[in-house]
């Protein structure tokens, strides 16, 4: 008899209750979706053609130069700063006059150590030199702040 009373309240198999039908899900109903941000994508490969890795120091853009140990970064670098002639004869009006064609430039060689570049000032871009294609150019505005990094 306790055998008899354990068996009648297990439900038939597949069945369901003997008085409901058996449920059916809707297509797709239970089912879990991936979000779309979740799908996984190709990472980002750095292009053959930027030998001095300057994508890696795209996130220096908007800093200051003073931020940053120029010195300490890898391989060749040359630094880029609009200059301004110390002419007292004559007084430079901002936002009126155009701005000075010259340029500071700060190479940097590969392991140097000491913040000594070599700077010189170039009255136009032609004359920066040959482009070499391993070296870490950074530009700055007129206040220092890094406004691009490329290669050459």
């Amino acid at each position: 008899m306790g055998l008899l009373g354990l068996t009648a309240c297990v439900p038939t198999q597949g069945v369901g209750y003997p008085n409901y039908p058996a449920y059916v899900p809707t297509p797709g109903q239970g089912q879990y979706v991936r979000p779309e941000y979740l799908n996984p994508t190709p990472t980002p490969m750095i292009p053959a053609v930027d030998a001095c890795q300057s994508q890696l120091y795209r996130g220096l853009v908007g800093r200051h130069e003073g931020a940053i140990y120029i010195a300490g970064l890898p391989g060749r670098k040359r630094i880029l700063k609009p200059a301004f002639l110390e002419d007292f004869d004559r007084e430079r009006m901002d936002g009126i006059d155009p701005e000075p064609p010259f340029l500071e430039v700060k190479d940097f060689l590969p392991g140097q150590v000491l913040y000594a570049p070599s700077i010189r000032t170039v009255s136009d871009r032609i004359q920066l030199g040959p482009v070499i294609e391993n070296r870490l150019t950074i530009e700055l505005d007129r206040e220092g702040y890094i406004q691009e990094v490329v290669c050459g």
